[in-house]
C-alpha cells in the first residue's frame, strides 16, 4: 500500500515485515560474592521477526516474536559449585544447561532521519518494547528436560521491557537493512521463590530477573 512520496520520504509503504538474526549478550549486574544462576549465562543467538505499521513517516508500531536463548558457563571460580552445594533438592546446574527465551513484543519506534540525517540512506531511530516471554532452564539444550528444584520446573511466562537505538539503511524505496541494539529486562525472577533457594551471601534468590543486550541485523520489506 503506497501513499504520496511527498508525505512519506522514508517509508512509502504503510505496512512492512522484517526478519532478523539476533545476538543475545547477557548483562551480569550482581554484586561481588553473590552466586546466582543468571550470573553464569553466556552469549546466545536467535531469530526475530515482526509486522509493522508506519503510523507516520517517522513513527511505527510493530508486533513480532523472538526465538533465542543463552548457554551457561562455569568460568567464574566457585559460583556454580556454590549453587550446587545448596541445590540439593533438584537437578545440578551445569555448563550443558540452556536458558530458552521465546516470546513476543510490541514495539514503538521513532525515526529521526528526517531531522538528523536528511538526504542520507541512514535513518536512526529510538525504540521502546513491551515484552512477554515463555522461558525455561533446560538440562541439555533446547528441547531437553527442564531443570527442576523441589519437584518444580524452573520455567515460566513473564513480562519485560526493552529500550534501545538503531538505524535503517535504505537499499531501495521498499527495502531497508535494520541494525538494532536493545536493552532487555524480563521478570523471570518472579517465578522462583522457593524455600532454601536463597544465596548464603545475602537474602537474594539463586534465580533472578534476566537482563541482556539484543543486537540484531535484519531486512525490512515494505508491503
Amino acid at each position: 500500500m503506497q501513499v504520496p512520496a511527498a508525505a512519506r520520504l522514508r517509508h512509502p509503504s504503510l505496512l512492512a515485515a522484517s526478519a532478523s538474526f539476533v545476538q543475545l549478550l547477557p548483562l551480569h549486574i550482581l554484586k561481588e560474592k553473590v552466586a546466582d544462576i543468571n550470573d553464569l549465562t553466556t552469549a546466545g543467538t536467535g531469530v526475530m521477526g515482526d509486522l509493522r505499521v508506519y503510523v507516520l513517516d517517522g513513527l511505527a508500531v510493530s508486533v513480532g516474536g523472538m526465538r533465542g536463548g543463552f548457554g551457561l558457563s562455569d568460568s567464574k571460580p566457585g559460583e556454580m559449585d556454590a549453587i550446587n552445594d545448596r541445590f540439593v533438592d533438584g537437578d545440578p546446574i551445569s555448563p550443558d544447561n540452556y536458558l530458552r527465551l521465546d516470546g513476543g513484543f510490541l514495539s514503538i519506534t521513532a525515526y529521526l532521519g528526517n531531522k538528523l540525517t536528511p538526504g542520507s540512506r541512514f535513518n536512526p531511530y529510538m525504540r521502546t518494547s513491551f515484552l512477554y516471554f515463555d522461558w525455561a532452564l533446560h538440562e541439555d539444550g533446547r528441547g531437553s528436560d527442564v531443570v527442576t528444584y523441589q519437584d518444580q520446573a524452573i520455567e515460566g511466562q513473564d513480562f519485560g521491557f526493552g529500550a534501545g537505538l538503531g538505524t535503517e539503511y535504505r537499499l531501495n524505496s521498499r527495502a531497508n537493512l535494520d541494525l538494532q541494539l536493545l536493552w532487555g529486562y524480563v521478570l523471570t525472577g518472579d517465578e522462583i521463590k522457593w524455600e532454601g533457594l536463597q544465596s548464603p551471601f545475602n537474602d537474594s534468590y539463586y534465580w533472578t530477573n534476566t537482563h541482556f543486550w539484543n543486537l540484531s541485523l535484519g531486512l525490512v520489506i515494505g508491503i
